[in-house]
């Protein structure tokens, strides 16, 4: 599942963020966090943090909502349709437990912090396992985001439980301040392209993946609506005049061969989807890594073969170079053979 983040009280008025839960509503992503527990809130936070609440219940999102003890006891909770609480600084495993068992809203534990032996102690307490979920931390300051091997080792431990975990990934469009320098749970993803963050944080098993940062672009949000769960969707910056037999080419869908080479993807498609000659084309450019090509008629038998590059390779005039998927070069590390592909073309 993939969401937004709303921050009232901020940088946005109550106005641009109610029609950026709209827009996002409309493209199709489905859950919401937002925070009670931010220092840095103006004085319109209260009043505009319930029509937050208000407006996410209207529009059927699956809510979040980060909140301290001290808020929690001021807040009229029956009010909303809050789907869970990420309860922050003040509140006990024993009062957490109880929660699960009072109320109808669930429980989201830090993922980051939260160990073995607490959800053992939550257990022992009488708390509903399948009341709680558990949401990993986002870093605003440069690099502090955690790593891929911690994520994965602190996902293990909820896997064992069947507890849903959830992670954010940044967005370049609009940061949150007061820092500005994106809201992402990895370190690797800050300066990454949502589509393609929100595809690993889905092979790495997590649940629902969220914006962090304050407002994504339409086009980012667009772009999830490309995530698959069979295939990899890769982003590729095309080089110019490419042919018509080129383009249907890059277009279709791909699948990396059970033979891949040491140092290239290869499809094994596409020398069948070709429908016509591929004049020698962009093939005096290098072949730099994460480069796509297709091979032109000079390589004969293998005239239409796609390979994604895995290292830099000299020019060869019997290989055009017709895109750059150097952006989505993480995804491509982890394409396994016998796995499906295709890309996702963007704009220079």
């Amino acid at each position: 599942m993939f969401g937004i983040s709303i921050y009232a009280g901020m940088d946005n008025t109550i106005e641009e963020i109610i029609e950026y839960m709209d827009r996002a509503h409309s493209l199709g992503l489905n859950t919401i966090f937002t925070s009670a527990h931010i220092p840095e809130t103006n004085e319109s936070f209260k009043k505009d943090f319930e029509k937050v609440l208000q407006h996410a219940s209207k529009l059927g999102f699956i809510t979040m909502v980060d909140i301290s003890k001290g808020y929690f006891d001021s807040l009229d909770i029956k009010k909303y349709n809050i789907d869970y609480l990420r309860l922050d600084y003040g509140f006990t495993l024993e009062e957490i437990a109880k929660m699960t068992r009072n109320y109808s809203f669930g429980v989201t534990v830090n993922a980051t912090t939260f160990v073995k032996k607490d959800i053992e102690k939550f257990i022992n307490y009488g708390g509903r396992i399948n009341k709680i979920n558990a949401c990993h931390n986002f870093y605003p300051r440069n690099d502090t985001g955690i790593s891929e091997e911690l994520l994965i080792e602190k996902n293990s431990i909820f896997k064992e439980y069947g507890i849903k975990t959830m992670a954010f990934m940044p967005s370049q469009y609009k940061r949150r301040g007061p820092v500005y320098e994106g809201l992402p749970t990895l370190e690797m993803h800050r300066n990454m392209k949502t589509l393609v963050s929100a595809q690993h944080l889905q092979r790495l098993g997590v649940d629902f993946i969220v914006i962090g940062d304050a407002m994504a672009s339409e086009d980012e949000m667009k772009s999830l609506n490309y995530i698959k769960n069979d295939e990899t969707i890769i982003p590729i910056k095309l080089k110019k005049d490419l042919s018509k037999i080129e383009l249907e080419i890059l277009n279709s869908t791909h699948t990396n061969r059970m033979d891949p080479g040491e140092f290239v993807v290869r499809s094994q498609e596409s020398r069948i989807i070709k429908s016509g000659k591929i004049i020698p084309n962009n093939n005096i450019l290098p072949r730099k890594k994460y480069f796509v090509t297709i091979d032109n008629e000079k390589y004969k038998r293998y005239e239409g073969e796609l390979q994604i590059l895995k290292k830099d390779f000299d020019i060869d005039e019997r290989v055009n170079v017709v895109g750059d998927a150097s952006e989505g070069n993480i995804l491509i590390e982890i394409l396994k053979p016998g796995e499906k592909f295709s890309f996702y073309i963007v704009e220079d």
